[in-house]
Order: structure tokens, then sequence, then C-alpha cells
């Protein structure tokens, strides 16, 4: 993290923090009329000490998030319990293999055919490709994303251009990536999904 010059801390305000901590016998007025000694010179050093101390202190920045925290504009957001139920379903299916086509748990899953599957066991029918989910339900904007929102990203491979997954209660999607790999639990806001990001759709109507 690139350090943030501090501001410089005006001199009456220095004046009143020192007079709020400093004992008496070592406050700058007191100290300007007490013999020059060396017991003067040894108190003069340690008021200058806890004067900087306190100006240091004034200079200290936040800690920085921790790793894969997410941003406020993401902040993870209740489940109706329609949506509860799909997120459910896809979270249990988290390990499973990718198969290309694939829409079951014993075959293993396309990133589709996940979504299809997990919809299909909760009552609500999806088209089966990618494509024609992406046309599905209604359009969202991403600051309003709700568990149970599909979540589109235009991928640039041979096997496939447009990936979708579906949007948790966690600030995560989950999907099944591609070939070689598993049904998986990624973060909305990693930087290599916010760059292939397309759109959002909504399949669930909203409960009243």
């Amino acid at each position: 993290m690139p350090h943030t010059p501090c501001a410089s801390v005006p001199r009456p305000l220095m004046g009143h923090m020192m007079s709020r901590v400093l004992p008496r016998a070592m406050h700058p007025a007191i100290l300007r009329e007490a013999p020059r000694t060396a017991g003067y010179a040894h108190a003069v050093l340690l008021a200058s000490l806890l004067a900087s101390a306190l100006f240091l202190a004034g200079c200290a920045t936040k800690s920085a998030p921790p790793p894969g925290a997410t941003p406020a504009a993401s902040a993870q957001r209740p489940a109706s319990d329609k949506a509860a139920a799909v997120v459910r379903t896809a979270r249990s299916l988290v390990g499973a293999p990718y198969a290309w086509g694939g829409t079951s748990p014993s075959t293993g899953f396309d990133c589709s055919g996940l979504v299809w599957y997990t919809y299909h066991q909760n009552g609500v029918t999806l088209p089966r490709v990618s494509w024609q989910q992406f046309g599905a339900g209604d359009p969202v904007d991403t600051r309003d994303l709700l568990p149970g929102d599909l979540i589109f990203h235009r991928m640039k491979s041979k096997d496939k251009s447009l990936h979708v997954g579906i949007v948790t209660d966690r600030g995560t999607f989950i999907h099944a990536p591609s070939s070689g790999k598993r049904v998986m639990e990624s973060i909305l806001l990693d930087d290599f999904w916010r760059n292939h990001y397309i759109g959002s759709r909504r399949v669930l109507e909203a409960e009243k």
C-alpha cells in the first residue's frame, strides 16, 4: 500500500494534546522557566519524544481489509426461501466433475447443465444452453444481485464463449468452470470474473 503523507498538526492543537498527557513539571511553559541543568535537558528530550509519539499516533492509517474481503457494494444479501433452496442444491454439487454436455451428478456438468439441473430440482424450468439462459427472466444490475440470480461471463476459449453460474448469499457464485476442473464456488468480484462479466438475469419470481 503506498504511503500517504500525514497532514501536519496545528500548533494550538499540538499544545492542547501535550497539556493533556504531559506531567505539569514537563509542560513546555514550565520548562522554559526551569534552570538550564542536565535534568532540564533530560526533561526536554522526554517531552519531545512524547510529543513525537502523539503526532505519529495521529497519522496512523486504517489497516487494509483482509484478503478475500468483499466491498460493501457486493455485501452478502439474504435469500428468499426458493432462492435458498436453489443455492443449497448448487452447493451440494460442488466438487462434481466438469463434463461437456453433462446435466446430472452421475455424468458431471457443464456450466449451463449445472444451472439447468439445479433449477429443475427446485421446480423451475430453464432453457438447457447458456445463450438461451441469457435470454430467460429479467435483466439485473450488478448492484441489485440476489441469491439465485444467474450471472454470465464472456469467455475466450475454443470450448465455450458464454459462461453461466448461480449467485449465492455469500458474495460468490457456483459454476462448472471448464474441462479438467470441478464445480466450484468463486468470488463474484475476483478480477478475472469482473473483467469477463457481461450480464445477469433474475429467473425466480419475487416472493410476496
